[in-house]
């Protein structure tokens, strides 16, 4: 019995610590360099200035959610700061494009059009 209360005690730290650092970085800074930009003095004016709920911005300060990719599109418009530089501040990569799918190189085929469809016949009633 108590291995298995240590089993579920493990997962549920492993969970805990996974969903805590999801993203692998703090937002605390980025969040003080968003209100240095804003010029906003609390959490509250900025959640108001990023159009969100309150406890969002909290949960993002003490690192229980990540930034999610509609709030980086939400800063990206509010501040005008591009979304790489949103993502630097964070400590996150900034994805790079995979060889070979640029357009210039994409094929593009040309769309034959559907087969005609048979039209059904009317049934003579016998």
């Amino acid at each position: 019995m108590t291995t298995e209360k240590t089993d579920k005690e493990k997962t549920m730290n492993d969970l805990e610590s996974m969903a805590g650092s999801s993203a692998g970085c703090n937002h605390g800074p980025m969040l003080d360099a968003l209100m240095a930009n804003l010029k906003v003095t609390s959490d509250a004016a900025l959640s108001r200035k990023l159009m969100v709920p309150p406890p969002v911005i909290s949960k993002l300060r003490n690192n229980k959610i990540g930034v999610s990719a509609g709030l980086l599109v939400r800063i990206h418009d509010v501040t005008g700061m591009s979304i790489n530089k949103v993502r630097t501040m964070l400590g996150l990569p900034i994805p790079q494009p995979r060889e070979g799918r640029t357009l210039k190189n994409v094929v593009y085929s040309p769309i034959a059009p559907l087969p005609a469809r048979k039209r059904r016949t009317a049934r003579t009633a016998d």
